[in-house]
């Protein structure tokens, strides 16, 4: 790994390992936001021209996608959309089963389509679930999109990746998630109901089968894909009728509960996923650990796998509190990134990060309270130990200084407005 980009696309994600060969690794592309408030820049021309055309000329392009939420998920659509086969390898997250062997997200995501309006978010994110196989190997040829789970592997740049999650099998769903899941079974299992309730749930297992045949390990295969989609336009057919059923307002009644809505959510996000490098030799400047929207949990689930030290961690969850974990102190680290921004439903950034000794690197300051309240960036007082000429304060680095067009760590913020250090406050290194 030469160096990685950190997208500003304010609320959202977009990171990119470049190699030394000129290939990159983009890990997710989306946004909650419609406008980039740095140039007031709509999230669309950013990918489109913008990052089409930066990583236009690279030899070799693969994308990685942690889960299935629009603010990381849209902007590889558009893309795939704008230029199919631009990616040459496609990583999707593999669905986890849980202790029965049953995909509840997946489950969850055939009653929100089949239940819900097509319009909202809420749906939108079940339909890109359901449909991404398809999308993707219609753009992408099949051998070149890959579901990865934990035990999976892949290589970028010399070095091998492990995924280390999500898992396949005996993967923990919250009982409150779990519990809705099996109420909207239940209220399609009654004898007395017409014999299409009887059918949807046949073809919804079904097509869950299916997909979890395409995400078992390797490339996909076009065969089981159109498999896929056979069986959710004979789920399509079936939806008139089943939506008259007595039992229908109660199944939409559970998916518009907040409480079901909020469950859901935390699980597509405990379900990222998450991957370092495999250390060859001792401790080096590839050390990365990518988390998508890991929640603690699933990080005390890994606490065993994870290193004592990397060079970069990526920010759970866009750095908010509610997905702070004790394990981010514990593990020791030189960069954290942080892509946050201006987007009121979401969280700020968790006060605790200010109190890791490693080298913050934020895409904006919107969202951070220290900004609020000091007008300046917390790394004016670091110390980066990655400076060509030994440890120093952040403000000494000659990329911030503006004497040299690369930082010495290899880490760029990348925005409309061109690249910048880790100093996110924009003003002078030296403030009087």
């Amino acid at each position: 790994m030469k160096s990685v980009d950190l997208h500003n696309v304010e609320y959202g994600e977009c990171v990119v390992l470049n190699g030394h060969n000129g290939g990159i690794l983009m890990v997710d592309c989306g946004s909650s936001n419609q406008k980039i408030r740095e140039r007031d820049v709509p999230f669309t021309a950013y990918v489109n021209p913008t990052l089409l055309e930066l990583y236009g000329n690279c030899p070799e392009r693969s994308f990685l996608l942690t889960h299935f939420h629009r603010d990381h998920l849209c902007g590889l659509m558009q893309i795939l959309s704008a230029r199919p086969g631009w990616f040459q390898r496609i990583f999707l997250p593999a669905q986890p089963c849980d202790r029965y062997g049953s995909p509840l997200l997946l489950e969850f995501a055939l009653f929100v389509y089949s239940f819900l309006g097509r319009q909202t978010d809420y749906a939108i994110v079940n339909v890109s679930s359901l449909k991404i196989l398809e999308r993707a190997v219609q753009l992408t040829p099949a051998a070149q999109v890959v579901p990865v789970g934990q035990g999976d592997c892949f290589g970028f740049d010399g070095v091998t990746y492990d995924v280390l999650w999500p898992p396949r099998r005996d993967c923990v769903f919250s009982d409150l998630f779990a519990g809705a899941v099996e109420e909207m079974n239940v209220c399609l299992s009654s004898p007395f109901l017409p014999e299409c309730a009887r059918q949807f749930l046949a073809l919804k297992n079904a097509f869950c089968q299916a997909y979890l045949a395409c995400c078992a390990g390797g490339p996909l295969d076009a065969l089981r894909v159109a498999e896929c989609s056979r069986l959710l336009a004979e789920i399509d057919a079936l939806l008139p009728a089943v939506n008259l059923l007595p039992s229908a307002p109660d199944i939409q009644e559970i998916l518009n509960r907040p409480v079901t809505k909020a469950a859901y959510t935390e699980e597509l996000n405990a379900a990222s996923v998450v991957f370092h490098n495999r250390r060859t030799q001792e401790a080096s400047t590839d050390d990365i650990l990518m988390t998508g929207d890991a929640s603690p949990e699933t990080l005390d689930a890994l606490a065993e796998l994870l290193y004592e030290n990397y060079y970069i961690i990526k920010a759970p969850h866009h750095g908010t509190a509610s997905h702070w974990s004790h394990l981010l102190s514990e593990i020791s680290s030189s960069h954290i990134l942080v892509s946050n921004g201006d987007y009121q439903k979401a969280g700020k950034i968790a006060p605790a990060y200010l109190e890791l000794p490693a080298v913050k690197h934020c895409t904006n300051c919107s969202a951070c309270d220290w900004y609020a309240v000091s007008g300046c960036s917390c790394n004016r007082m670091a110390v980066c130990y990655d400076l060509a000429n030994g440890a120093g304060l952040t403000i000494k680095c000659p990329y911030v200084c503006g004497a040299q067009q690369s930082p010495d760590c290899g880490i760029f913020i990348v925005g409309a407005a061109g690249r910048r250090s880790c100093l996110c406050d924009n003003l002078p290194v030296q403030i009087n």
